[in-house]
């Protein structure tokens, strides 16, 4: 009985196993032999389930096979147990979502990391990208669509119309924006007057005021509507508003952006530009308090950092660039919701 217990101990394996399975599977990726890889990594994973490329070769196996929820929940087991370079897998991780559509994860998933921890400045762009372009989609395809009724057909009693107004009173800016972004569908004659009426409403958030004279510009509305941002009043042309994207201050700032950052620092150029541009947006057709372009270059560069978690060091002891950066990131963060 000895001697058998001792052959059962003393079998040879094969040397360096985990490695040639690696390595073999690699290949059959390579080579675009995808269920041949699978198996490889399979078997490599039977024997170290901890093994970094090994679980990173077995999702991208699983991905190329069409089966991407079982990629998706390896891709989540390894984010929760620490496998694998984080930020390599959380990339992946996002790619399977956004190919899954499913974007409010996406967003939730990359809100969560800007809050718990610091990018790294080279992936920081990426992510911030991702997140824009699915607040995208969700605003696109967030709320049930509703048809454009003939006007015989009395779209105001249509109870989609009836949830998209109530949608539109909401406190939530969210809400509201997707209530306008659905009602922009329904024709200029049932959607202007609930439109006026949001534009001077001070509760209203200031970035779906800029959606909806956007909205009236391009179906060349030729009114006078009064609009209210920020304590501010005005009696508004719509004929003859601008771009808000031509207007002097904007241009001026971005270019000091573009200036400061596209050599020192492209991947944080992206974000500050997104984060001027959508303040900018917010205001229109107001210009910012105070107009000084050094404080709003500064400002837009030091929000992008802290969005994008980046360790800085930054002199906020003015009171106008503390109450700037305060109001970038405030804004930048009801655009990423």
């Amino acid at each position: 009985m000895t001697n058998e217990n001792e052959k059962k101990n003393n079998i040879i394996r094969f040397p360096n196993l985990s490695g040639r399975l690696l390595e073999k599977g690699m290949d059959s990726l390579k080579n675009k032999h995808f269920e041949e890889a699978l198996s490889c990594f399979e078997q490599l994973l039977q024997n170290e389930p901890m093994h970094s490329q090994g679980n990173l070769g077995l999702v991208l196996s699983l991905v190329e096979l069409g089966r991407l929820k079982e990629a998706k929940n390896r891709c989540d087991r390894m984010l929760k147990e620490g496998i694998g370079e984080y930020y390599d897998v959380l990339q992946i991780y996002l790619s399977i979502l956004v190919q899954l559509s499913e974007y409010i994860t996406v967003v939730s998933v990359i809100e969560a990391v800007l809050e718990e921890q610091k990018i790294p400045a080279d992936r920081a762009e990426t992510f911030f990208q991702l997140l824009q372009f699915s607040r995208k989609v969700i605003e696109q395809e967030g709320v049930p669509e509703v048809q454009k009724y003939p006007k015989e057909d009395r779209a105001y009693e249509n109870p989609d119309f009836s949830s998209l107004k109530k949608m539109l009173s909401s406190d939530r800016a969210d809400l509201q924006w997707m209530a306008v972004q659905q009602l922009k569908k329904l024709g200029t004659e049932l959607t202007v007057p609930l439109f006026e009426a949001f534009l001077i409403d001070e509760t209203k958030h200031p970035a779906v005021k800029s959606l909806i004279l956007q909205y009236l510009k391009e179906n060349h509305i030729d009114k006078i509507v009064r609009l209210e941002k920020n304590g501010q009043v005005e009696d508004v042309m719509i004929s003859e508003l601008n771009e808000w994207n031509e207007a002097p201050f904007y241009i001026e700032v971005k270019k000091l952006i573009q200036d400061e950052l596209e050599h020192d620092n492209p991947s944080l150029l992206d974000i500050a530009l997104a984060v001027w541009k959508d303040y900018t947006l917010s205001l229109y057709p107001f210009l910012p308090e105070p107009e000084n372009k050094v404080l709003w270059t500064e400002a837009s560069i030091i929000a992008a950092s802290e969005l994008s978690g980046m360790e800085e060091d930054h002199d906020l002891r003015d009171p106008d660039l503390q109450k700037a950066v305060n109001l970038l990131i405030d804004l930048e963060r009801f655009y990423l919701q």
